[in-house]
């Protein structure tokens, strides 16, 4: 109880971030599924077009 008593705010803030970093993943899978594009831009002009699809 000490150790989380000492240790709370580390805690808050890193549960914040991992929460963040899910809904991230969450949210590019969900992108990929529906055929979307998961890096923000179109894929008309990407060299990398021909690899995501």
């Amino acid at each position: 109880m000490e150790w989380l008593a000492a240790n709370w705010g580390t805690i808050v803030v890193g549960t914040a971030v991992a929460a963040v970093l899910a809904l991230i993943i969450i949210n590019s899978v969900k992108k990929k599924k529906q055929g979307q594009s998961t890096c923000g831009c179109g894929c008309a002009n990407c060299p990398m077009k021909n690899q995501c699809h």
